[in-house]
């Protein structure tokens, strides 16, 4: 093969990787609003002392943004500037077998929503738990603490 041909060849695939990027770029557009959502909030979380333990759900309390804890069924309107604090309560019996300072968390919440810092890995609850961010898909914040007591 001389030298041209490769020139041309070498050309070719510099072209076409060109255009499947802009096709792809194209393809990127905006999210429909029926597939955004406004919740920022945390429907269920779990605690595990370890990866392949008992789980132990924790008890969510919402708050609106005077400070006032919400009962029953609300919008998220209403408790929008709020915030949220989950209890994770550990048996007393089990302080040996599960760690407050190192647990595995999981929380339930819709697709676009994001949590930050992430729940990857096993995280420190005892004391005064741990802070986390939830993001909505049209970008509000929500603030929970997550705090873990042996009863």
């Amino acid at each position: 093969m001389n030298m041209k041909t490769r020139n041309k060849i070498g050309y070719s695939i510099y072209i076409l990787c060109f255009f499947l990027m802009a096709l792809m770029v194209q393809s990127c557009a905006k999210a429909n609003e029926e597939f955004v959502h406004e919740t920022n909030t945390i429907s269920q979380m779990i605690c595990k002392g370890s990866l392949s333990g008992g789980e132990y759900a924790g008890t969510i309390y919402e708050y609106n943004k005077k400070g006032e804890l919400m009962t029953g069924s609300f919008t998220n309107e209403e408790i929008n500037g709020g915030y949220g604090i989950i209890m994770l309560s550990i048996p007393e019996s089990l302080r040996k077998d599960v760690d407050l300072t190192k647990v595995y968390l999981r929380a339930t919440v819709t697709y676009d929503e994001m949590i930050t810092p992430s729940l990857l890995g096993y995280h420190d609850i005892s004391g005064d738990g741990i802070i986390i961010t939830v993001k909505s898909g049209t970008g509000t914040t929500r603030q929970y603490r997550v705090r873990g007591v042996y009863e």
